[in-house]
């Protein structure tokens, strides 16, 4: 009865909110290419803004112009290099009640706290942090990479909440196993979340002994992590599993248990005494398969069983092109796309990189009716303001402001349903799997005021609260340095349109002339003689003046319908 009432909520709350959104898939307006055919076409300045736009958050001027003389194949192989890199770890900041951890240091390998809400709070800075950032190693000025974007791919489809979790430092080791295998192999990634820390607690396999399996963890491997569940097909069955499956592979489960009082990445226990040693006979979906006991090693086993599946492998890629390229995958995008590339996943024994690169290759992730298609999340739309638009130095603040920065922005998307450390369950975002709504989800009358309150107060003259007395405020003046003619409204007009809008092609003069007049007003002359002077004579007034004619077109850029997609 409490499934049904929660569902009979959850619609009523869609129906008010969002009783224009989807009722149906939407179709394609053309046949789509096959992924085969490599795009060949025109490399500009829009193709190069769509690829970054994709695959980072908010790409800066600057790293659209550099990937411009790249060209599309050495900005590809720039975007999916996976050099190893593991950023320094969160620290603390705030609590000075901490008498293991002074300020300043780390406590990701400290005693466990009762109430560590500073420490989660500490972590989720961090991870805004690295975001708007983007840290690396070497000396390169312009430094962009996936590993981002796919950090928060995997942590959405190994969804896990922190607040569950209850201890901060094993959220941030287990997002650090994402980390390290970001473009790794997918199926050696599953074998290591089996055993997380982190997963053990969430999904209650700390608990799972030979005496009393317990099914959670093993019916989210099958339905969410690996093969996905499709509709009934039969009593307790579904399309690729069915139920005495998931009871087999929690026994097989069965034996791991995490370990008190422990500092450090790897507290899983296994304990062959909690372990069933029986054998595990599986359904005709996996062949009948028989699993031998094989203690510590059977997890690994039975993701070997489900990783012999076909589906498996066309699971993961449809996950990966909801998340790149468009939410509708219909028949012609299951033949021309994602069976195609689940082959090459098999190939590949399944590594990740092989399968982003023949994606990002593809005519089909260039095609104009792909872009503009997504919504962006909040994660995208709030942190890529912050990203594209220049910002005073915070990074010379106190660290403790800068913590401060962060933490207060990951209020900023929590408030618009996406909690970057606590998914609302382990199913992930709603809007990367509920049909037919998916990323119009984003979208709704209580998220959307958000995001405009929050583009004012990002352009505001008053700048951003870090923590008092550290201030952060948005200096798109900055940006003049990298415009080749900064006298020339017309010319700025074009280029911003180019950069922050998905399809340039559809934005009308009337458009283009509604934003000239944001700056110039009746007088066409305004910018450039204010500019002019403003050059040959440079004074804070003046700087200011031209700082705030920026900001209020940029702002209402950023309103525009246009800029909430992708």
């Amino acid at each position: 009865m409490g499934k049904v009432i929660e569902k009979k909520k959850s619609s009523i709350k869609r129906d008010k909110v969002l009783k224009h959104a989807n009722k149906k898939l939407p179709d394609f307006p053309l046949p789509i290419a096959h992924l085969d055919e490599e795009y060949n076409g025109t490399w500009n300045f829009e193709t190069a803004a769509h690829l970054l736009r994709r695959t980072t958050f908010g790409p800066k001027l600057s790293e659209i112009e550099k990937a411009v003389v790249l060209g599309k194949s050495a900005s590809i192989n720039k975007l999916l290099s996976n050099t190893e890199f593991i950023p320094g770890p969160p620290i603390n900041v705030k609590d000075d009640e901490d008498t293991e951890i002074p300020i300043g240091q780390t406590w990701v390998n400290a005693s466990k706290k009762k109430n560590d809400f500073i420490r989660r709070a500490s972590y989720a800075g961090w991870r805004i942090g690295l975001i708007l950032n983007q840290p690396h190693t070497g000396t390169e000025s312009l430094p962009f990479s996936i590993r981002e974007k796919m950090v928060l791919f995997w942590q959405n489809h190994f969804a896990s909440e922190a607040d569950v979790i209850g201890d901060a430092r094993y959220y941030y080791w287990f997002h650090n196993k994402l980390r390290k295998n970001y473009l790794g192999n997918f199926k050696n990634l599953v074998k290591k979340i089996n055993i997380d820390p982190a997963m053990l607690v969430y999904l209650s396999g700390q608990f799972n002994t030979k005496e009393a399996p317990n099914e959670n963890y093993a019916r989210e491997l099958f339905e969410l992590f690996t093969i996905g569940k499709g509709p009934l097909d039969g009593v307790d069955s579904y399309t690729y599993y069915t139920e005495s499956d998931i009871i087999e592979a929690s026994k097989i489960l069965t034996g791991w248990e995490v370990i008190k009082n422990f500092s450090g990445p790897d507290r899983q226990k296994f304990t062959s005494s909690r372990h069933d040693t029986s054998s595990k006979t599986f359904s005709s979906k996996f062949n009948n398969k028989v699993i031998h006991n094989n203690g510590e090693k059977e997890h690994e086993d039975l993701i070997d069983m489900i990783f012999d599946q076909e589906r498996t492998s066309e699971y993961i890629c449809e996950k990966l092109y909801r998340w790149f390229i468009y939410y509708v995958i219909d028949g012609e995008v299951t033949d021309k796309i994602i069976k195609p590339l689940a082959k090459i996943l098999r190939e590949n024994n399944f590594e990740i990189k092989p399968v982003l690169e023949k994606l990002l290759h593809s005519k089909h992730f260039f095609e104009i009716h792909t872009r503009g298609a997504l919504i962006k999340s909040p994660i995208d739309y709030n942190f890529g303001i912050l990203r594209q638009v220049p910002l005073s130095d915070y990074l010379s603040l106190d660290i403790k402001d800068q913590y401060g920065f962060w933490t207060k922005r990951t209020n900023d998307i929590r408030n618009q349903s996406q909690d970057i450390i606590n998914h609302p369950s382990v199913a992930g975002w709603p809007a990367y799997y509920q049909s037919p709504l998916f990323q119009e989800l984003w979208i709704n009358s209580v998220t959307l005021p958000l995001r405009t309150l929050n583009v004012n107060q990002y352009l505001s003259n008053n700048g951003m609260a870090a923590i008092n007395p550290g201030t952060v405020y948005a200096k798109p003046i900055k940006l003049l340095d990298e415009i080749s003619e900064p006298d020339n409204i017309d010319y700025i007009i074009e280029l911003f349109c180019k950069w922050f809008f998905p399809i340039y092609s559809e934005i009308t003069p009337s458009q283009k002339e509604d934003f000239k007049n944001i700056v110039v007003g009746n007088n066409p002359n305004m910018w450039k003689d204010e500019y002019t002077d403003y050059i040959n004579d440079p004074t804070p007034a003046k700087e200011i003046s031209i700082n705030k004619r920026l900001k209020d077109l940029i702002k209402e850029m950023f309103k525009t319908p246009e800029y909430h997609l992708s």
